[in-house]
């Protein structure tokens, strides 16, 4: 009896190939595909209940994928569990992205969970989630035991002064985190004067993103203290927060001191003409400072004119 060649898509003709996968959407092509996929995306494909469950359990025994989005799916607590029930046993998935979902308070304890015993996850995305204060405990609960997270994002999460408390107590131990978004998240003074004394301890982190806050010349001085000190962070964020000369003052004078600063962001301020000055006259002695954003600030001619003389002795790549 004559056996039956059933041709392989490898061996299918380039063309028929892409017939098929035309008419396919990328979920059904994973799963007829496993340990075939290293970045499986499905951001914004909606999923339904049948297609979630399918996709954790082609994940349960995924060997290829290295980064999972699934961002804008309306994944809640419950979907979350079981998401992570999937993923206890993965050793390949370093970048998890999952913003812009439901996850909430239990979703985000379920995450700490996972992260407490996975040992690949290197970034996290979980950007508008409505964790709050209480999720970002238990995110932080992780971090001080965590040695594998290198970028944490936690914008759009309303995690506000005491969820800051949360996180930087925890970078206070944390030896591996180097970028952490906490953008618009009702931020005021006191969670500033957190992340400060954090800054003055820790010794990873090298971008924090703080931008669409409620920071103002009192927030922006303890950050300014703790740059005279820190030798670790190259990026601030402060885009977008309250931030009036005086503050500027207050930066002006650290960037004087520090020398690991690469770029600052301060962009959608209050800055005026004398804001302008003074970090103009920082310039002239701070030689590690590549990029200041200042954009939509209250500085007109007579500020940028500051900046003229200070340019030519100073590394400053972008301005404004």
């Amino acid at each position: 009896m004559l056996q039956k060649n059933i041709p392989s898509i490898v061996t299918l003709p380039v063309e028929l190939i892409y017939h098929i996968l035309d008419n396919l959407d990328i979920l059904t092509i994973f799963i007829s595909l496993r340990n075939t996929f290293t970045i499986l995306n499905l951001h914004r494909e909606k999923l339904n209940e049948q297609q979630f469950q399918c996709l954790f359990n082609a994940l349960r025994n995924n060997k290829t994928v290295t980064e999972l989005h699934l961002d804008c799916n309306r994944i809640d607590n419950q979907k979350t569990h079981y998401l992570v029930d999937a993923l206890k046993n993965n050793t390949t998935i370093t970048a998890l992205v999952l913003c812009n979902n439901n996850i909430g308070i239990d979703g985000a304890q379920s995450l700490a969970n996972l992260l407490n015993n996975n040992k690949t996850i290197e970034r996290l995305n979980l950007g508008w989630n409505g964790i709050g204060s209480e999720g970002a405990l238990h995110i932080a609960d992780t971090l001080r035991n965590n040695h594998i997270l290198t970028t944490l994002h936690l914008d759009i999460n309303n995690i506000n002064n005491q969820g800051t408390k949360y996180l930087a107590d925890a970078l206070h131990y944390n030896t591996t985190l180097k970028i952490l978004i906490l953008s618009n998240n009702n931020i005021d003074d006191t969670g500033a004067q957190y992340l400060a004394n954090m800054l003055n301890i820790n010794k990873t982190l090298t971008k924090l993103v703080l931008c669409e806050n409620k920071i103002d010349s009192t927030g922006v001085k303890y950050l300014a203290n703790a740059l005279c000190n820190n030798k670790i962070l190259t990026t601030l964020n402060l885009r977008l927060n309250k931030i009036n000369s005086i503050g500027a003052q207050y930066l002006a004078n650290a960037l004087k001191n520090n020398q690991t600063l690469t770029d600052l962001y301060l962009g959608w301020n209050k800055i005026d003409n004398q804001g302008a000055q003074y970090l103009a006259n920082a310039l002239d002695i701070n030689h590690t400072l590549l990029s200041l954003h200042l954009e939509r600030n209250k500085i007109d001619c007579q500020g940028r004119e500051y900046f003229n003389n200070a340019i030519l002795k100073n590394q400053v790549r972008d301005l404004f």
